[in-house]
């Protein structure tokens, strides 16, 4: 049966064993699930990659029982058993009499809204929850098979086959989810990291320290229950099942995916306590080393798979188009996380009121450390057709500066500013953002695009802004005293999600020590915040 053919028909209500209202499925370019009721369903696509075989009926259903046994580790009451689908003239059925003509491995539902992917996103996780969850995955790795066999997998030639088959299996994304500049940065840097390691990864291997790990650590794999007792209040599905390389790897590699989906959903400092929590917990300070390296490939491996979804045709047109988004931000992630702090492709918006010298400090940053600068004043003249040096007048000015023309004009900087970031640049929005819709909209881009993000609000006496303005000529800003007082009062108060990605900067003081200050809080520059 032609796997487009079967999804559709486990698809229906009436494929389930229980009366059900409505199937959800959910796609990866190996799987489906299907959910429904208090259940899931989940089958293995008949594909053959590189790193797997699902080829045949009979390596599908052995790998459906590798991923119950495997899965029971860190959520032994989800995972049910392994249940055929059959069929009959009215269509095929989960758990149905008669010969099997697929397999499917069957889970207990778990709410959406308790996985640390939902929790995120809605601000509603603290970050000592998440040093608990890396003294828990300390834990298990601490308690995880080895043997020479595991340890082997550990060694320097497979962990550089790894990494180097990685890449060459998404080389044809080139162009499409991944720059050729990126993609020539990320390979070039890859090489200079496994030199540099060789020796501690031999070692490691060694002595031992590679694990059975779960091998697939991203945010939806994760689900928090605070009010059940331990171990119920943490459980962690969906492990790789289907190949002993990915699995049997160094621990610090199987930390590195979940610090890394953290970075991806833009919660640095998450992924900071995260990684504080499990290693107070274990003793490894030399596998802080190797940190960079496995985090860059854990979100290559996330760029290939997000490009192989894309081009799925059972997969829909949106989920495709998503799928591509994601892609993109995963290859800028791998590139940032390999890059030097002050090299690293990242998104800093410098705002403030008129006159508080956003712009100065905008260039100053620019020049110190290798921003891009895209200057809102600018951009809304290249709109317009004025000349820059060109005031506008006040029959120009109400259409200019209406509030449809400043929303083109901030969507303008951030297509300019992702199409930069694209190619491995760093780059300054240099903005009022006044609004707290563009600093959020700001803020999401720098996460879809997979770098660091953060907002630096600049203000100064009233006083040295009076001056500023008077002694402004022949600069792309039309703004006076007047504009100046029409900002302030306009002005909207950051939403607490902002805040926490806010530095507050006085230009009329000590503007140098503080602004480094801040891209290091930032990730994108070197030293301590």
């Amino acid at each position: 049966m032609e796997i487009a053919t079967l999804i559709n028909d486990l698809a229906r209500p009436a494929a389930f064993p229980v009366p059900v209202d409505a199937v959800e499925t959910h796609q990866t370019h190996i799987s489906t699930v299907f959910i429904a009721g208090d259940v899931a369903y989940k089958i293995r696509k008949p594909v053959r990659l590189p790193f797997l075989d699902f080829s045949t009926l009979e390596k599908r259903e052995r790998d459906c029982h590798e991923e119950v046994r495997l899965n029971r580790r860190l959520a032994p009451q989800v995972y049910l058993g392994v249940v055929p689908i059959t069929c009959d003239p009215s269509g095929c059925v989960f758990e149905g009499s008669g010969e099997a003509v697929e397999w499917a491995v069957k889970m207990t539902r778990l709410p959406v809204d308790a996985t640390l992917e939902h929790l995120v996103q809605h601000d509603a996780v603290q970050g000592d929850q998440l040093a608990r969850l890396g003294v828990r995955l300390a834990d298990f790795h601490r308690t995880a098979r080895r043997d020479p066999h595991i340890a082997s997998f550990g060694r320097m030639d497979v962990v550089s086959l790894n990494l180097r088959e990685n890449l060459r299996l998404a080389s044809h994304q080139v162009g499409q989810t991944v720059s050729a500049n990126v993609w020539a940065q990320l390979d070039r840097a890859q090489e200079a990291a496994l030199l540099r390691h060789q020796a501690l990864i031999t070692a490691r291997a060694e002595r031992g320290v590679p694990c059975e790990t779960h091998g697939d650590l991203h945010l939806d794999h994760v689900y928090l229950f605070p009010a059940a007792a331990t171990p119920n209040d943490l459980v962690i599905v969906d492990c790789i099942e289907f190949n002993e390389r990915f699995r049997f790897t160094d621990p610090i590699a199987d930390m590195a995916f979940l610090l890394m989906d953290l970075k991806f959903h833009g919660r640095r400092d998450l992924a900071a306590r995260f990684f504080e929590g499990y290693f107070d917990a274990v003793d490894d300070d030399e596998g802080r080393a190797l940190v960079p390296l496995y985090s860059a490939y854990r979100a290559a491996v996330r760029g290939k798979v997000e490009g192989l979804l894309m081009c799925e045709p059972e997969v829909p047109e949106a989920e495709r188009t998503a799928a591509a988004m994601r892609a993109r931000g995963h290859w800028l992630l791998a590139h940032g996380e390999l890059c030097a702090a002050d090299e690293r492709p990242g998104l800093l918006l410098v705002g403030g009121l008129p006159g508080t010298g956003k712009s100065t400090l905008s260039r100053e940053l620019a020049a110190e450390f290798r921003f891009e600068v895209i200057r809102s004043d600018v951009v809304r003249k290249e709109l317009a057709g004025v000349s820059q040096a060109d005031c506008a007048t006040q029959k120009l000015i109400p259409k200019y500066y209406s509030a449809d023309w400043t929303t083109r004009t901030y969507e303008e900087c951030f297509r300019q500013a992702a199409e930069q970031i694209w190619q491995g640049s760093r780059v300054i929005i240099d903005a009022t953002f006044g609004n707290e819709a563009h600093r959020a909209q700001g803020l999401a881009l720098a996460d879809r695009l997979g770098v660091p993000g953060g907002l630096l609000i600049c203000e100064a006496s009233p006083q040295t802004i009076r001056e500023r303005l008077a002694n402004r000529h022949g600069d792309a800003s039309d703004a006076d005293w007047g504009i100046y007082e029409s900002a302030r009062d306009q002005w909207e108060p950051s939403a607490a999600a902002t805040l926490r990605r806010q530095s507050t900067l006085r230009t009329d003081l000590a503007a140098h020590s503080q602004a480094r200050r801040t891209l290091v809080k930032f990730d994108l520059a070197s030293g301590v915040a």
